[in-house]
């Protein structure tokens, strides 16, 4: 209520914004921005990703090639998706090699499940392509078999090996 020829102060007075406070805020925005970006990219960023090779050029030393003997990969288990004959599981030939090698997935009961062409040392196999599809479940005592090769006109046969695994079917 005013009185006459007396004024009273507005209620809740404002306060004007000077460059000093914008130049605050707008900092504000920027950081939390920032913040949220870097928590965003660490959460969906993938383990596994690895940077594309293609087309740079190495600058390792050569790997030295096992001459009395071959590295064979060995797995606990494979993950494999039910009802799907295509799956993305590859396997590779490790570099040191001097053979080819021809891989093989078996049930425990001898069920061949896929073989591979042969794969060349450093390379890896095409993505498995199963016989049958599989349930969900656990197969256990499946088995890896690995078959080895000379590299020449023959393809003399060299030792091999078996990996008994569990295939997870999801």
């Amino acid at each position: 209520m005013a009185i006459a020829g007396k004024r009273t102060a507005p209620e809740g007075r404002r306060k004007k914004w000077g460059g000093k406070d914008f130049l605050l805020l707008a900092l504000i925005v920027i950081t939390v921005a920032s913040v949220g970006t870097a928590i965003w990219a660490v959460k969906t960023r993938s383990p596994a990703a690895q940077p594309d090779k293609q087309g740079q050029e190495e600058t390792a030393e050569p790997v030295e090639k096992l001459t009395d003997s071959i590295d064979l990969p060995g797995y606990e288990w494979i993950p494999l998706v039910s009802g799907k004959l295509e799956q993305e599981q590859t396997f590779p030939n490790p570099p040191q090699n001097f053979c080819w090698i021809r891989v093989s997935l078996l049930l425990e009961d001898g069920t061949n499940l896929w073989t591979s062409e042969l794969v060349a040392p450093g390379e890896s196999s095409a993505p498995v392509v199963l016989s049958q599809t599989l349930e969900p479940g656990e197969y256990k005592n499946a088995v890896l078999k690995y078959e080895c090769f000379r590299m020449d006109d023959d393809l003399s046969p060299l030792n091999g090996g078996e990996v008994h695994l569990t295939l997870r079917v999801k």
